[in-house]
C-alpha cells in the first residue's frame, strides 16, 4: 500500500507519535532521567544490532525490500535502527513518566 515507506509509516504512527505525546506529558521527568534513557538506547543499539544482524545473516529473518527504503547500515536497514531506538525510548520514557506520576503526592 505504501510501498517502500510502509515500515517508516508504521514507525511514525506507533512509535514516534506516542513518544511525542509522552515527551509533552512528562518533559520534566524525561529531562531528569535523560542519562538513563541514553544508556538504555546505547545498550539496546549494541545488543539489538548483534542479534538482528546475526539473525539476518544466517537467514532467520529478512526485510522485504518492497517495504523498506533500502538504506542499510552495518547489516540492518534504516528502519530497524529506528525501531531499536524508538521502542527503547518509548518503553523507557513510559516507565519514567509513570514512575514520576506515581511519586506525586495525592491530595
Amino acid at each position: 500500500m505504501f510501498q517502500s515507506a510502509t515500515y517508516l509509516i508504521w514507525l511514525l504512527l506507533f512509535i514516534a507519535l506516542p513518544l511525542l505525546v509522552l515527551s509533552v506529558l512528562g518533559r520534566g521527568a524525561l529531562v531528569r532521567r535523560r542519562r538513563a534513557l541514553v544508556l538504555a538506547v546505547v545498550g539496546a543499539l549494541v545488543s539489538g544490532w548483534l542479534w538482528d544482524a546475526a539473525a539476518v545473516h544466517i537467514g532467520l529473518w529478512f526485510y522485504d525490500p518492497a517495504n523498506i527504503v533500502g538504506v542499510w547500515f552495518l547489516g540492518l536497514p534504516l528502519e530497524e535502527w529506528l525501531w531499536i531506538v524508538g521502542v527503547t525510548l518509548l518503553f523507557g520514557s513510559l516507565t519514567v513518566v509513570l514512575k514520576a506520576r506515581e511519586a506525586v503526592p495525592k491530595p
